[in-house]
């Protein structure tokens, strides 16, 4: 059993939420989860919505995100049904529909946590890598910004918290993630510049 802040993979067994779930108390609270239909955004979810939170399940690919959906609401206490989002972040519009359909639906927003990501291989030496290159900043870095300047507003009114996800490669070089490392080091300066700004208030 590793504890309330390394439960964070998709891969941990159900008694391991279980065995958290009275560890701290999220009920009333309003969780967003990007990427949470595979992976570490799964676990993310799946964790706040056994500590009572009502959760946001968003993804690119709507029978992943049904599948978590269903898991989280069997998860939480109260069997509170988390929203559903689709959609590709590098898109103004399906940012607006995520923070929008939120408000919509629970009237506020206490946890913005930006974990969506890709981490294809890189190099400098590639024929495609700007291409690909935009693509990883998009997700990774401007996606981030976007989701950040829609939900300050909405944050500042609950005193709320926003969580980056980062990476040992944002500090650790790796030449197979020449593109993933840059964006990472990127979110973790945005993260800090932010909590000079975002952090008195």
């Amino acid at each position: 059993m590793c504890g309330l802040v390394c439960i964070v993979s998709a891969d941990y067994p159900i008694e391991d939420y279980k065995a958290v779930a009275k560890s701290r108390n999220f009920t009333g609270k309003v969780v967003v989860v990007t990427g949470s239909s595979s992976g570490i955004g799964e676990g993310i979810v799946k964790l706040f919505s056994i500590l009572g939170a009502n959760v946001v399940v968003n993804g690119r690919t709507a029978p992943n995100v049904q599948r978590v959906a269903k898991e989280v609401q069997e998860l939480s206490p109260l069997k509170l049904k988390p929203l559903e989002v689709v959609g590709d972040l590098t898109k103004t519009s399906d940012v607006n529909n995520l923070i929008d359909s939120t408000i919509k639906t629970f009237g506020k927003i206490d946890v913005l946590i930006n974990n969506a990501g890709i981490y294809p291989v890189t190099n400098i030496t590639q024929p495609d890598l700007l291409s690909v290159w935009d693509q990883i900043f998009a997700l990774n870095l401007r996606a981030v910004v976007e989701l950040i300047h829609r939900s300050v507003p909405h944050l500042e009114k609950t005193n709320g918290t926003i969580i980056d996800i980062s990476s040992l490669s944002a500090i650790t070089p790796l030449k197979i993630f020449l593109g993933y490392g840059a964006a990472k080091a990127g979110l973790d300066m945005l993260t800090k510049i932010l909590a000079l700004e975002l952090g008195p208030k």
